[in-house]
């Protein structure tokens, strides 16, 4: 019984960790990105509203920034890849975005 905790045990633990989310500062970049007036239509895993971020649709939300509608911004946020290309998810962003600071609002 116990041989089985000691090879079980280790053998699960690697599993869970394999299944670990990939966020190191390795893969973080950081950039200037403009934000238009608003929302669009959009459809990703199903319909919704998208921002327009450098004149492409944006399907990923920006943690820490709160979109106001009528309202263009220029923005530095940090992109840091959340799982290797292979190991991603079908419904999930690659990367996760952080708001660092709004530069401009008008």
């Amino acid at each position: 019984m116990n041989l089985k905790r000691y090879v079980v045990l280790p053998m699960m633990a690697a599993a869970l960790f394999g299944c670990a989310q990939h966020e190191s500062d390795d893969t973080a970049k950081i950039m200037t990105v403009n934000v238009g007036p608003e929302l669009v239509d959009c459809v990703g895993v199903g319909p919704m509203k998208c921002m327009v971020v450098d004149g492409n649709y944006f399907y990923d939300q920006i943690d820490g920034f709160e979109f106001e509608s009528g309202t263009e911004y220029t923005l530095k946020i940090k992109r840091t890849q959340r799982f290797t290309p292979e190991n991603a998810p079908a419904d999930a962003s690659l990367y996760r975005y952080e708001l660092i600071e709004v530069l401009e609002k008008r």
